[in-house]
């Protein structure tokens, strides 16, 4: 069969188009299939700093306290000085100069290599609780290893005390104890004390003459 020459260009062009469509079509399917599997996909997790998710919501800001009332001005520390001593090293302790000092052998050794005077110029103390609202405590002189008892214990203790063994490195007072009758009393009371150097005793003072 003998095909028209002019037929040749219209099938070739009809051909063609033909290829076009289906490229167009297998595109458009492609570019579809390809949305659907991006909608199909699950969300990324989101990475979150763990501290900051794991923090309240509702943060509490504690407001500054007040400073407590500095007790140790109402006394008057410089009437009752102390020698003044260059501390260079520490004597042996002496237990045998305190019949008591042994059964707290341990606190006393403790307290004596790791301190420094803190009293009266010579005298390293420790202190530490004997029952409720008790507390007791020793004092070692570093010159010759001496060890004294601190005008503590049952005797100057008190339930509603304000504050307890207050003194100085550079004064022989010694406040054991600022005591009220009630939580709701205003009157205070003291347990004072001065260390006679000379006698190495405790004598104890009247509020006027600490003032």
């Amino acid at each position: 069969m003998k095909i028209n020459p002019l037929l040749i260009p219209l099938i070739a062009l009809a051909l063609f188009s033909c290829k076009e469509k289906k490229e167009a079509v297998k595109t458009e399917v492609s570019q579809s299939a390809v949305a659907d599997t991006v909608a199909a996909m699950p969300p990324e997790e989101l990475k979150t700093d763990t501290a900051a998710a794991d923090e309240p919501e509702n943060i509490k800001t504690e407001e500054p306290r007040a400073e407590p009332e500095v007790v140790s001005e109402d006394f008057t520390f410089s009437k009752f000085p102390s020698a003044h001593y260059k501390f260079v090293k520490k004597a042996k302790l002496d237990f045998s100069s305190d019949e008591g000092a042994y059964n707290f052998r341990t606190r006393i050794k403790d307290a004596y290599e790791a301190g420094t005077p803190n009293f009266a110029s010579y005298y390293i103390t420790v202190i530490f609780g004997c029952g409720a609202s008790c507390i007791m405590g020793m004092m070692m002189d570093v010159r010759d290893g001496k060890i004294y008892g601190l005008p503590l214990g049952e005797e100057t203790s008190c339930l509603f005390a304000d504050d307890r063994a207050i003194f100085y490195p550079d004064s022989r007072l010694f406040i054991a104890s600022i005591c009220r009758e009630s939580n709701e009393a205003e009157n205070v009371y003291y347990h004072a004390f001065v260390w006679n150097e000379e006698k190495k005793v405790f004598e104890k003072v009247s509020e006027k003459d600490i003032k």
